[in-house]
């Protein structure tokens, strides 16, 4: 299936205020707000929307409370999209939009849907910059003074909790979605990447025990500073850090994510790995000790002092139990 990645993201918010004010905070591009709720764009053209949690054209929730209620996913083209529905009408519901688009739920019943993309990258330029004997910028300031509010560039992954047999719930994906498999841990995290992508990961299935539903979005900004000056911004407006900054194993990417209101988590990174056709998928029994402590800016992590030498291990953002 010629999946390119994530088209949109549709919330039902207990506080459609706060989770519109969030997102605007975070730094996505208001296009419309009313009594239902309110839209944003990225700049590739991919969308958000903010729904009341019990606003009826919304699908069913997976779980209590604020929450991601349906992903969408972006199809190259209408066979595609028409391949994908005759594929998932084999064995559950797929019901069809006024626009064409495909809505469906996946094996653990997340709601998914399909519609032909919109998405239209717009590359960026790194910022010239400088290290040991090799001098690009010179006799000028670095741009990122002059720059105005960050902007988030794209959505580039959603993350999901899976108990039970993850391996099955992400073959639905693997096998007949044609999502690609970059890398598993311990036999039941699955990091996924659309059929059409590079990104390391598109989808992560993470197995965290008994815990089910959305867990985050994560989006994509120009550079580092970008990264610090977005979290440094949000805990300005008064919003809360769930953990960074930092930099993942998995993946490679800067990170620093925040409670959201609209329902799980935000991430915003920057320099995650980019995955070519010739990669083969990763399997590994036990956490690398190479990621076993990524570096994280030293703070108090959910409440909880980080202590003098026992960094957390991390996979996509959670905390697993420090190595002894």
């Amino acid at each position: 299936m010629n999946i390119v990645g994530l088209q949109s993201v549709t919330y039902g918010a207990e506080d459609v205020e706060a989770a519109t004010r969030f997102q605007e905070d975070w730094g996505l591009e208001l296009v419309e707000i009313g009594t239902t709720g309110s839209d944003f764009k990225l700049p590739d053209d991919t969308s958000v929307h903010i729904r009341r949690i019990d606003d009826d054209s919304l699908p069913p929730s997976s779980v209590p409370g604020s929450t991601a209620r349906e992903v969408i996913w972006g199809a190259a083209d209408k066979d595609t999209l028409e391949a994908i529905g005759a594929e998932l009408s084999k064995d559950r519901e797929v019901t069809v939009d006024s626009e064409g688009g495909l809505h469906s739920y996946d094996d653990l019943g997340y709601r998914i849907g399909f519609s032909v993309t919109t998405r239209a990258i717009k590359p960026l330029d790194f910022p010239d910059s400088n290290t040991v004997g090799n001098a690009a910028r010179i006799d000028e300031r670095a741009d990122v003074f002059a720059r105005g509010p960050v902007k988030q560039k794209r959505m580039f992954h959603a993350v999901y909790w899976a108990p039970g047999d993850t391996a099955a719930a992400a073959g639905f994906y693997l096998n007949r979605l044609g999502f690609k498999l970059t890398e598993s841990l311990l036999g039941k995290n699955f990091f996924m990447r659309c059929g059409s992508s590079n990104d390391h990961h598109n989808l992560f299935f993470e197995n965290g025990g008994n815990n089910f539903g959305f867990q985050h979005v994560a989006y994509e900004v120009r550079d580092s500073d970008e990264v610090l000056k977005c979290g440094t911004h949000m805990e300005e407006q008064g919003w809360q850090t769930q953990l960074g900054p930092g930099r993942h194993y998995f993946g490679s990417g800067w990170f620093w994510y925040f409670l959201n209101p609209a329902g799980g988590l935000i991430e915003t990174g920057f320099d995650s790995d980019f995955i070519s056709a010739d990669w083969e998928p990763l399997h590994h029994d036990s956490i690398p000790p190479e990621a076993a402590r990524p570096w994280m800016v030293r703070r108090e992590e959910i409440g909880k002092p980080v202590a003098e030498g026992d960094w957390p291990q991390l996979i996509d953002g959670n905390v697993l139990p420090a190595r002894s």
